[in-house]
């Protein structure tokens, strides 16, 4: 019993590890103050989900984001980045989120998304006037059948927008309902980019 114990979970943590596409995480992990952006699907795709894909943009998307907010002590930035001090600036995702086209959102294939796409995702937000580092997490694949959700974890100089460090990470997607279910790949992402 231990041993497929320890198998499960020795496969859980290869599965997650993430691959490198821009590289300063020292940077990142040293800087002590950080924006936190939220969670941009503009170029993410659901594979094979049932839910109503209208449904999933005017209202699952923002609550996503918005259980960040709402339950700090799981989702604990400062903790998992290891930061002293975090900025919640989410109101630009969940708006650029809310016009995502939903008859494309919804596939039956693998997607991914280069670091360009990711680039052209960072260049999009309003940063005028603020300094030090920017956190957001660039969705890639939502994938029901393997249970999983990928992202880009992503730090990025807020005046200049240039990448300091991005990573793709792929979790297990856990949890009931359609919200937490996909905040479950989320959380287990936190939770691994420290170590």
């Amino acid at each position: 019993m231990k041993t497929k114990v320890f198998f499960s979970v020795l496969a859980l943590v290869c599965f997650m590890t993430g691959s490198t596409v821009a590289q300063d995480k020292a940077k990142a992990k040293s800087e002590k103050a950080v924006t936190w952006y939220g969670i941009d699907f503009t170029v993410a795709k659901f594979t094979l989900v049932t839910e109503d894909p209208s449904v999933i943009v005017n209202q699952y998307l923002k609550s996503l984001n918005m259980l960040i907010q709402m339950e700090p002590a799981k989702f604990d930035i400062k903790k998992w980045f290891n930061k002293t001090e975090v900025t919640m600036d989410i109101d630009q995702v969940n708006e650029r989120n809310s016009k995502i086209d939903p008859g494309t959102l919804v596939i039956t294939d693998d997607h991914k998304i280069t670091l360009d796409d990711v680039k052209s995702v960072i260049a999009k937000y309003d940063t005028k006037g603020k300094s030090g580092l920017g956190l957001i997490f660039v969705a890639e694949n939502l994938h029901k059948v393997t249970q999983t959700g990928s992202y880009y974890v992503v730090f990025f100089d807020q005046e200049t927008k240039e990448i300091v460090d991005a990573r793709q990470y792929v979790a297990k997607a856990v949890g009931i309902g359609f919200r937490n279910y996909w905040a479950g790949s989320i959380y287990n992402i936190m939770k691994i980019w420290l170590k």
